[in-house]
């Protein structure tokens, strides 16, 4: 088959597309596991997979289906009976498929050849738990640890966060301003600094060369004065209080405002009829300074000797940046990577790395090239250059096979290029067809996808106008040329397609007076808009699905907040976390917080503010931390919360039962995997940085931001937010350079109106103005092109004299008005509202009960040991103990037989040492430990699941001996298990009775084997 690019515009079939050449790869005898199709996310591979089985499906029973498929290139001769084998093929192969994401192929290659990846043998993928806690911990390492002169561009960020956010996300924002320094300071080139000079200007830079600020300062004012006997007295006053003050001022502190102003007077150039350049102070001719050749190089020499100051403290603060950053890195990489934990960037980065040595083509590459002949790449658009570094080794092999058997196949689309930020890089998609052709391989553009399939007429023209030409508006909203030629080479003219010809629909631009509605209102001006319209349309209650899209996941939250409280039912896309997103999971968090720590002043404001709490007793300040203290360590922090549920008066508030539920059902994991050390600060830990995946509702109003709307379609979407600007970087901007695709060094970013005075950081300034305002763009028109049958586009309303260059401008540029509207406005009457029953609201109104007896969670093991017969359930226990018994377990599972292995005794605590020599000395020990004569499997530290009587229980095997006949099927099994417990082994043998039997039903269910057959014994440590 052909070697192809596909440009597919938004809601073209695209999908469609690539289950098309996946079923005529099939149809061809291609094997399924020899077709390497990938995407972005999970959902996404599910969707294709899902698709591909439908249509063949489909084709097998429906001859009007199979008729469909047979006008496809390739697939007239295709037959019910040939559907049906592709069928079982695919079936057979389930398992084997090269079909997911793009993360996931790449963690399977590590897996594979993990030593010729440069990986650890036995790594495992890093939980968002543990990468969250790893950060935190190196954080506060390197707090506690430099000096404050080493911290001052993490000072300086803090007070920038201060600043914009609030003290409530200093530290939140301070780690995600980390973890962005960490992603950049990993795609520096390794024996590059940040900061180094030489690097960034090959040819030197004229700004570091120049002298001091004062004589030049001063050999300026003579020459003016010289030049200029006549100056006017306001002139000539302006003049000299900017000389002066830019001779005074202390470099490298940051400019006042009037040094500001005066630094870009020095730039303020105007050209006369004749030519003449000169620098105004007023109207007036005698007011002006004409740039002389005795003026202009000093003028020019002033500039860059201001700005010296402030770009070798840039450098400085760089390199300063650069090595916090290894030190960051170095504490991560032994927390994290030499634990034995990767997470899908590592093996990323590790795999790019190896893509380049010819070592590993030959080896691993060589290898994995050989198990995939056709490769299928959906959303291109979004592909880093790291990841393309490493597919492009095993497509190159593809295109260059000179039989023609194997194939290449690529889709996307530019315009909806949105994850920039996330490393993908639209460029590629455009670079590497002609990277491709320049090489001499064999690839063409398919024909392009510019039939809608998903949205109606009205819509479309919507879309066209708003997003066809930006050439008339480019100059006004100061889109660079570079960026309207990016776009205007991804836009093609969107086409309604006959299946959507007919559907009658509206599209609505809406611009919202700032003051509009009652001050007193819920919501802001745009929100309480978002109400009206879904009010007016309900389409939960229609049958049609409805999405609101917000710039941001804050503003989610508040639109949510808001429509409950008006009795619409609504669903919050993605991963959220429901514990903390309510003023009750507030409330809870600082109930807790304040019974921790009884001097939190923010923490007794929240509590102070629901008017629930006092049903809690908060009132009486230390009988109430007495009292939850008391009941965390005897019931656990279910039963806790649970009490103060069932005290809230929520009956009236379908969302904040929810949100109880949710936080109650966080709480009980987190007692069912509580540690005896564990306390409140790791149980807020545990609930602040939980996060769960809503899943797709229906009947409801969906609200979600503009990137998790992205492969979506719904009936009806409302947007606003676009005109807003959204949540930047509001730390030290540190720009990688000369390009994304060759980094060679890194710096810290002067403001632009000092940048341009330097080619090089000039140049970096302007590609990324080119890049930041196509992803603006981008997302426009990912927003816009969401909908089906009516689309809604919110923004505020601009004055009379605007100067505006945000989205609200760009609509009134294109549609010449303040607002707009095509198509029926009433077109959701022709969709009945249904039987009143099926009305969620309604069926939501129901007492309050938790959902976690029905929630299906593991059960451990040891959750069946016998309790002591009275004192607390959670009593704190010593954490040296807990430590010692960690340490004496590993110890032990190191040992496979006694006779062969023994610990190292060097990496044990003297304690722990003692009692490992006493227990391997015991008699029953040694047996236990002693090779046995027959075949034997042995399992030790085995992780296990199983279903028992329906309860699934999870858990880990100290030591199991699997006997086995002489064809290696098991015969019967000893489960052995370590216990550290002081007291009498009779005793110790009852308590944990219980936990044994289920270890041996657990071996039982994995084996295959009869009770009878299967034996426990706990071995006494002490």
């Amino acid at each position: 088959m052909t070697n192809q690019r596909l440009i597919a515009n938004a809601g073209s079939g695209k999908t469609y597309a690539l289950t098309t050449r996946m079923i005529q790869l099939l149809a061809q005898g291609v094997e399924p596991c020899k077709i390497a199709a990938l995407t972005f996310t999970r959902k996404s591979a599910g969707e294709f997979l899902s698709a591909v089985f439908k249509r063949l499906a489909e084709a097998a029973r429906d001859p009007k289906k199979l008729a469909d498929l047979q006008r496809e290139d390739g697939l007239a001769n295709l037959d019910a009976a040939r559907c049906r084998a592709m069928l079982a093929a695919l079936a057979m192969q389930i398992g084997r498929l090269g079909m997911g994401t793009i993360d996931s192929l790449f963690a399977r290659i590590a897996r594979a050849f993990p030593l010729e990846s440069g990986l650890a043998e036995d790594f495992a993928m890093a939980g968002e738990g543990e990468i969250s806690s790893a950060r935190e911990r190196t954080l506060a390492a390197l707090f506690a640890n430099e000096s404050a002169t080493s911290l001052s561009d993490f000072i300086d960020l803090l007070r920038r966060i201060n600043r914009t956010h609030g003290e409530r996300d200093v530290f939140k924002n301070l780690l995600k301003q980390t973890e962005s320094l960490h992603a950049k300071f990993l795609a520096t080139p390794q024996g590059s600094t940040w900061g180094d000079a030489d690097l960034i200007w090959e040819n030197g830079c004229a700004i570091l060369k120049s002298g001091p600020v004062a004589p030049i300062a001063r050999l300026l004012w003579d020459a003016i004065q010289s030049e200029h006997p006549n100056l006017r007295a306001d002139a000539f006053q302006t003049w000299q209080t900017g000389i002066t003050l830019a001779e005074q001022h202390p470099y490298p502190k940051p400019f006042s405002e009037d040094l500001k102003n005066f630094f870009k007077k020095l730039s303020n150039e105007r050209t006369t009829d004749d030519g003449s350049i000169y620098i105004p102070s007023g109207n007036a001719h005698a007011a002006r300074v004409f740039l002389t050749p005795a003026i202009s190089p000093l003028r020019d020499e002033l500039r860059l000797a201001m700005l010296k100051p402030e770009f070798e403290s840039l450098l400085q603060r760089s390199r300063s940046l650069h090595a916090l950053m290894q030190k960051f890195e170095d504490s991560y990489d032994s927390l994290v990577r030499s634990a034995g934990l990767v997470t899908f960037s590592d093996i990323t980065d590790s795999l790019a790395r190896k893509a380049g040595v010819e070592a590993w083509r030959l080896s691993a590459g060589y290898r994995i090239d050989q198990k995939f002949d056709h490769w299928l790449l959906d959303e291109f658009q979004d592909t880093s250059r790291p990841q393309w570094k490493i597919l492009q080794t095993f497509i190159e092999e593809v295109l260059a096979n000179p039989e023609g058997n194997r194939g290449f196949f690529y889709v996307g689309d530019t315009k909806q290029a949105i994850y920039s930020w996330r490393g993908g890089d639209p460029n590629l998609f455009f670079e590497i067809f002609e990277e491709l052709k320049s090489k001499g391989y064999p690839i063409e553009d398919a024909p392009p996808l510019d039939e809608s399939y998903r949205s109606c007429q009205a819509i479309l023209d919507f879309v066209n106008t708003v997003f066809g030409d930006l050439g008339p508006i480019k100059t006004t909203l100061e889109i660079p040329n570079a960026t309207a030629g990016k776009w205007s080479s991804a836009w093609r003219e969107h086409i309604v397609s006959p299946k959507t010809r007919t559907l009658d629909g509206y599209a609505e631009w809406v611009s919202i007076p700032k003051n509009a509605g009652d001050d007193d209102e819920e919501g802001d001006a745009p929100d309480r808009k978002i109400l009206q319209i879904l009010e007016t349309t309900e389409p939960w209650k229609r049958g049609l699905s409805c999405a609101v899209l917000k710039r941001d996941n804050n503003a989610v939250a508040d639109l949510a907040s808001l429509l409950q409280s008006k009795g619409i039912p609504v669903a919050i896309e993605g991963k959220t976390n429901p514990c903390v997103d309510n003023p009750l999971g507030a409330a809870f968090i600082a109930a807790l917080r304040l019974c921790a720590s009884p001097d939190d002043n923010v923490a007794a404001i929240i509590v102070e503010g629901f008017p629930a709490t006092q049903a809690w007793g908060v009132g009486d300040g230390w009988k109430f931390r007495r009292e939850t203290l008391a009941s965390l360590a005897q019931s656990g922090f279910a039963a806790t919360i649970r009490q103060w549920a069932d005290a809230a008066d929520i009956a009236n508030e379908p969302f904040l039962k929810d949100r109880a539920a949710s936080f109650l059902l966080a709480a009980e994991e987190f007692d069912s995997c509580r540690k005896s050390s564990d306390g409140i600060p790791d149980f807020l830990r545990f609930v602040e940085n939980r996060q769960t995946q809503e899943n797709e509702a229906t009947g409801v109003v969906r609200i979600m931001n503009v990137h998790q709307s992205k492969g979506l379609g719904f009936d009806m979407v409302i947007v606003s937010g676009l005109d807003k600007k959204g949540g930047g970087n509001e730390g030290p901007k540190l720009a990688l350079g000369p390009s994304a695709s060759d980094v060679k060094w890194g710096v810290l970013m002067p403001a632009k109106e000092f940048a341009v005075h330097d080619t090089v950081l000039d140049a970096q300034v302007k590609n990324e103005e080119v890049d930041d305002k196509f992803g603006e763009i981008c997302t426009a028109y990912v927003a816009l092109t969401r909908a089906k049958k009516a689309l809604y586009v919110l923004t505020n309303e601009l004055g009379p004299n605007t100067s505006a260059k945000n989205f609200a401008r760009h609509l009134l540029l294109q549609f010449g008005a303040s607002s707009t509207s095509i198509g029926n406005a009433s077109w959701y009457q022709a969709h009945a509202i249904g039987d009143a029953s099926t009305d969620p609201v309604a069926a939501a109104a129901h007492p309050f009960c938790s959902p976690l007896h029905g929630t299906p969670k593991p059960s451990s093991p040891s959750d069946s040991k016998a309790e002591p017969a009275s004192g607390p359930k959670f009593a704190t226990v010593s954490l040296d103990a807990a430590a010692l018994g960690t340490e004496v377990h590993k110890a032990l599972a190191g040992i496979e037989w006694i006779d062969s292995c023994t610990p190292d005794w060097e990496s044990l605590s003297i304690p722990a040492a003692n009692l490992v020599r006493g227990f391997m000395d015991k008699p029953a020990v040694r047996e236990a430990l002693t090779r046995p004569t027959n075949p034997v499997d042995l399992w030790r530290e085995r992780a296990f699941d199983v279903l028992l009587d329906g309860q699934w229980i999870s858990g880990v095997f100290d030591r199991v001996m699997v006997h086995q006949s002489p064809d290696s099927r098991p015969i019967s099994a000893i489960v052995c298990d370590f216990k550290t417990d002081q007291g009498n082994p009779v005793d110790i043998e009852a308590r944990y009775e219980g936990q044994m039997k289920i270890y041996r039903q657990a071996a039982c269910k994995l084996l295959g084997l009869t009770e009878a057959q299967v034996k426990s014994q706990i071995l006494c440590v002490r």
